[in-house]
């Protein structure tokens, strides 16, 4: 993993591999979802490491994989 991006573990659904979001003050995080491996947790990070560097949280349109209209 790079060290320069805070990442946390926290317990989610399986279905969910992980996630990023930004505080207040504008610091990226990346939450992994501690109930998979480890291997998966790292592609996971580097995933949500490029949504990042793409400046894709702040695109208020973009939507991954869908969601409720």
């Amino acid at each position: 993993m790079n060290e320069d991006r805070p990442a946390v573990l926290v317990d989610l659904p399986t279905s969910i591999r992980g996630f990023c979001y930004h505080d207040n003050e504008g610091e990226s995080y990346i939450v992994l979802n501690a109930r998979l491996t480890r291997e998966q947790n790292l592609h996971t990070f580097d995933h949500e490491r490029e949504h990042i560097d793409l400046g894709e949280m702040y695109d208020t349109s973009y939507l991954e994989y869908g969601g409720a209209s």
